[in-house]
């Protein structure tokens, strides 16, 4: 399982994008996801665990497309 802080932003999308391609889904996105803005930079990602920052008692978990 690979953790990535701050999800939410452009270069941390990219780098799960990049995890992705090369076969990783076992991910732990962490950042806070309230921004409607934001959203674009994770929604189509594959990853095991969704964590707000704000709320880590409460995960959404495994989006697998």
């Amino acid at each position: 399982m690979i953790v990535v802080t701050g999800a939410a932003g452009f270069i941390s999308s990219v780098l799960v994008e990049k995890l992705n391609q090369e076969g990783f889904f076992d991910l732990v996105l962490i950042d806070d996801f309230s921004r409607e803005d934001k959203k674009r930079n994770f929604e189509y990602k594959k990853f095991c665990y969704l964590v707000d920052r704000e709320a880590p008692d409460k995960m959404a978990r495994c989006k697998r497309k």
